[in-house]
């Protein structure tokens, strides 16, 4: 039986100063289906996603909903026309609970016409349940890791009983157990009759989830396809306009002495964490949602800073009372969270990334040669799409600010570099360059932790793995014992022949 047309967008242009984000782009989505949406960073995929839910308004074409055309001033009006975002950047308020922000602005009340609280936490915990997610809804969104507040996002959206749910990114911040619970949930929605619209850079997904996929390069629309009919290799061709060779290009790097050692590491979240790294090597960090995976890179930079045990760097045990000490040891943290943490959206490309650089030389007057010099290096060698470095970081894409975010703690050529999650919200072409950094970074002698939930990122990177559960490092594995199912055996507590 023929499916049944519920969107349609006819020729969508969109630009921005400097930049045409969108160019003519058409796209259908059908009832029942999962269309995924490929394309590098600044590719347009956000913008158009925008344009659909009302956030940006097109300078041409039309949008069509069950055939009839509409036009949404407001993403109230989008959302009132069946039309659900689950955006990559998450909309949340910390200081309310969770059910309080699944259930904004439509609180089930009592007989009384008082808010039902009861009603509203039950309702709340089985939405989260349907996608896997079981935690108290009392708690405060202020509480959750960012892998909570993602899968939040998604049962609210569940919740609202969306005609169209808009994914952008929504496993970024999943593990593969995660992963694949949502995967479930998407093909019951999907049987449902509801259509999704998928945006990932994880193209293995798009042969789990999609039964078709739409390209979009430089703005344009390339190409839609039925999944069935295209392989990974084509797919990337298609989006970055060329041939992508060795995606991973680890290299046996030979290592130096330690560089730094952990003895019986403790805080409020993390519990006798003991583990060393050598010059040239990269350190996996692995665990499920809950594990204090997340939680080590602060650890490790004072951001949290330890209750017990110690640090050395080189040999020589340091103290780090806060992020200052770390940076001046020769740290750097890449945080998971971009733009509360890793950014000042405010700021211009070039002040974000110099910005460690004066703070680690404690330098009083700017080198306005050297800012311009910094800035262009990096955005040439990360192929930071920006119209200027004088543009706010806060324009760019998602994927965009990840790299300023990596460029600004490269500039400082740290010892030892903590990634939480360094590759989230990353198209597969830009990953590709940041791995082939790192591997180059190693090759200097610079030692990298990654704190990652992307399985294949972990097992084709790493030199060494630590799997966490539990507040604790409960197996540790070198490169020639890595297996995708000895890690999750020890990421749910099981034992292991492991080197710890």
């Amino acid at each position: 039986m023929e499916k049944k047309l519920v969107f349609r967008a006819e020729k969508i242009s969109k630009s921005f100063p400097g930049v045409k984000a969108l160019d003519k782009v058409t796209f259908e989505l059908y009832e029942g289906e999962v269309l995924a949406l490929l394309g590098e960073n600044g590719a347009g995929k956000s913008t158009f996603i925008k344009v659909m839910s009302g956030i940006y308004h097109a300078e041409e074409g039309s949008l069509f909903v069950n055939e009839t055309p509409v036009k949404f001033p407001t993403p109230r009006s989008a959302f009132d026309a069946g039309i659900c975002v689950v955006h990559q950047e998450l909309n949340y308020i910390s200081d309310l609970t969770i059910a309080e922000n699944i259930m904004m602005s439509n609180h089930p009340l009592n007989k009384y016409r008082l808010v039902n609280w009861s009603k509203m936490y039950q309702d709340s915990f089985e939405v989260m349940k349907r996608i896997g997610l079981e935690i108290n809804p009392r708690q405060k969104m202020s509480g959750c890791t960012v892998a909570q507040k993602q899968q939040i996002e998604i049962a609210k959206a569940l919740y609202w009983k969306a005609k169209i749910l808009i994914l952008d990114e929504p496993t970024s911040a999943l593990n593969n157990i995660e992963i694949n619970n949502l995967m479930n949930y998407l093909e019951v929605i999907k049987q449902n009759g509801v259509a999704i619209v998928y945006i990932t850079h994880k193209i293995e997904e798009i042969f789990k989830i999609a039964d078709r996929v739409g390209v979009l390069r430089d703005g344009k629309h390339v190409i839609t396809l039925n999944v069935a009919d295209t392989d990974k290799d084509e797919l990337i061709s298609l989006m970055v306009g060329r041939t992508l060779n060795d995606m991973y290009p680890k290299q046996n790097t030979v290592f130096g002495d330690v560089v730094m050692k952990v003895e019986n590491l403790s805080n409020r979240d993390l519990n006798d964490i003991s583990f060393e790294i050598r010059k040239g090597e990269i350190l996996g960090v692995y665990g499920l949602m809950g594990s204090g995976h997340s939680e080590l890179g602060g650890l490790l930079f004072g951001d949290s800073p330890a209750t017990s045990g110690k640090i050395a760097i080189e040999g020589k045990y340091v103290r780090v009372k806060n992020p200052a000490d770390a940076l001046q040891h020769g740290l750097a943290y890449v945080p998971s969270e971009r733009k509360t943490e890793g950014l000042v959206l405010i700021h211009s490309v070039l002040k974000n990334i110099v910005k460690v650089y004066y703070q680690k030389e404690k330098k009083h007057l700017l080198n306005l040669t050297y800012e311009q010099n910094a800035a262009k290096k990096w955005i040439d060698r990360l192929r930071i799409k920006t119209p200027s470095y004088q543009t706010l970081a806060g324009s760019l894409s998602g994927g965009n600010q990840q790299k300023v975010v990596l460029a600004k703690w490269m500039e400082v050529s740290p010892k030892v570099l903590i990634m939480n999650e360094p590759t989230r919200g990353i198209d597969i072409g830009s990953k590709s360059e940041i791995y082939k950094l790192l591997d180059e970074f190693c090759s200097q002698g610079i030692s990298v932790i990654i704190i990652t939930s992307e399985m294949t990122e972990l097992l084709a990177m790493s030199d060494k793995v630590l799997v966490m559960c539990g507040g604790r490092i409960n197996s540790q594995f070198l490169r020639d014992e890595l297996s995708q199912v000895r890690i999750v055996s020890a990421a749910i507590g099981g034992n292991n022949d492991a080197t710890v």
